[in-house]
């Protein structure tokens, strides 16, 4: 009874309704504030949420700048991923800024920043409404790209692992997430995984993240038909804690999953739990399968997790026989922009 209570209040406490009424005298604020700044909008992110939940919010403010032909100003300090002091911009140390010009030094001196701590704070939420994943992905990567000393990593790894093409990214999301999505039991998972296996053959290795430590001793243990190799995360979660309430240093912990998550975008395939950061590897890769092997809760039906959903069932595909072809490709996170199965697909939206 009081774990039902406990949980009843979480999602109150996380539905975008209660958030919006809170925070509609600070919102109305913030935008009048920010038409001081005559076509700029400048907003300091300070969120203790999940990184791709930060992501969210970097990408609704493009989404608004690009409506409202205003140039995004756009950082990110303290919080579950920088320092304590606030003084690193921690999205600068992960992204480079692909825009074509630098706010001149004169201008940024007179400019009024605005602080928010998540989607609520802007008001954005409704910019999800009717998303495409393809246009998603356009107007991120046509503003950020990962910073070359993270290309160089995720390329060093996918050399290591062998990850491409014939790879299929497995990716389970636990701890806390069973607030925000549909649960499925261990063993139906990997059953699920059998059968993407046994249903295309031009998938040779498996390259599998999980934030669940038991949850990455019980699949190496099942015993696939293909090898196995494991994410090389150091820093998972502790018990239910999520892994970025779990003391682990925020610059880490950000860098961490922003690796995994452009891993999994290397990926041929990609069989999932909802979770942001791997919904993040389609907005990397537009050209990523991917398949989510259960929906979000109606509460937390958000993008990109809820447009994966949306389009998979209207696809209606069986999983067990894909229709697109597997073909090879140059990866656009690594330095140089070669995997172990490269080859050539064409990608919209150049990093």
């Amino acid at each position: 009874m009081f774990k039902n209570i406990i949980e009843f209040a979480r999602q109150v406490r996380r539905s975008e309704d209660f958030k919006n009424a809170l925070n509609t005298p600070a919102r109305l604020s913030l935008h009048t504030k920010q038409r001081f700044n005559h076509g700029y909008f400048v907003i300091e992110i300070r969120a203790s949420s999940g990184f791709f939940s930060v992501m969210q919010i970097v990408l609704c403010i493009l989404l608004h700048c690009d409506e409202k032909r205003l140039t995004p100003v756009i950082s990110a300090r303290g919080g579950s991923y920088g320092d304590e002091e606030g003084k690193i911009d921690w999205l600068a140390e992960c992204f480079e800024n692909l825009a074509p010009f630098a706010v001149p030094d004169a201008v940024k001196t007179g400019l009024r920043t605005s602080l928010v701590r998540d989607l609520g704070d802007l008001g954005f939420r409704r910019y999800e409404a009717g998303l495409g994943l393809e246009r998603a992905s356009k107007i991120f990567l046509s503003n950020y790209r990962p910073t070359e000393s993270i290309r160089k990593e995720v390329e060093r790894i996918s050399e290591r692992l062998e990850i491409g093409a014939s790879t299929l990214g497995v990716h389970f999301r636990g701890t806390d997430k069973k607030f925000e999505a549909h649960t499925i039991d261990w063993s139906a998972f990997c059953r699920m995984v059998e059968k993407t296996l046994a249903g295309d053959h031009r998938l040779t290795n498996i390259f599998v993240s999980s934030d669940e430590q038991a949850f990455l001793d019980f699949f190496r243990k099942w015993g696939f038909a293909v090898p196995v190799n494991v994410a090389p995360a150091t820093l998972l979660a502790s018990g239910e804690k999520p892994v970025h309430f779990s003391g682990h240093p925020g610059l880490a912990i950000g860098r961490e999953a922003l690796v995994t998550s452009l891993l999994l975008a290397n990926c041929g395939d990609l069989i999932k739990t909802p979770s942001y950061l791997s919904a993040w590897s389609k907005i990397f890769n537009p050209s990523l399968r991917v398949r989510l092997v259960v929906p979000p809760r109606e509460n937390a039906f958000w993008f990109p997790d809820s447009q994966i959903w949306t389009e998979q069932n209207k696809r209606d595909i069986d999983l067990t026989t894909p229709e697109i072809d597997n073909a090879a490709f140059d990866s656009p996170f690594t330095a140089t922009g070669t995997t172990p199965n490269a080859g050539t697909l064409p990608r919209p939206f150049d990093l």
